[in-house]
């Protein structure tokens, strides 16, 4: 029994298909900033002073190279804490949205205080980030 061809019009939907599906994947990979509207304290050398950095409160900085946004959270005085500023879905960067953290991707949501999963698909907590306080700058610490 002889198979029909696949008719022109089949063969360039599936292609748009295609094309378009994967547009839509390489938006959700880690390269996506979604940092880009929110607000964040900017590393000059690698650093950024401690009193940029509100307290009792979890504030997104960018340290700049690979990955450089951190979440810091701030109790008082120099009392911090670092967490990724990436889901452990699929790396794309979070939003802070009050007392959450949550990934414009595919909804995954954390405790912006601890990095807690809140609502999956994310599998795991986010990361903790060393950071290091000196001369009232703060920085990402040498792993």
């Amino acid at each position: 029994m002889e198979r029909p061809c696949l008719s022109r019009r089949h063969a360039l939907g599936a292609l748009s298909l295609g094309v378009t599906g994967a547009g839509a994947l390489s938006a959700c990979g880690p390269e996506d900033e979604g940092f880009k509207q929110a607000d964040s304290v900017v590393a000059s050398d690698g650093a950024v002073p401690l009193d940029s950095i509100p307290e009792n409160a979890t504030t997104l900085v960018s340290f700049g190279a690979q990955q450089p946004f951190v979440l810091v959270v701030r109790g008082s005085g120099d009392d911090l804490r670092g967490l990724s500023g990436y889901c452990t879905h699929n790396g794309c960067a979070l939003t802070v949205a009050g007392k959450e953290l949550d990934c414009p991707c595919h909804g995954s949501r954390f405790d912006a205080t601890t990095g807690d999963v809140l609502s999956p698909p994310a599998p795991s907590p986010l990361p903790e980030v060393p950071l290091t306080v000196e001369g009232g700058m703060v920085r990402k610490a040498e792993s």
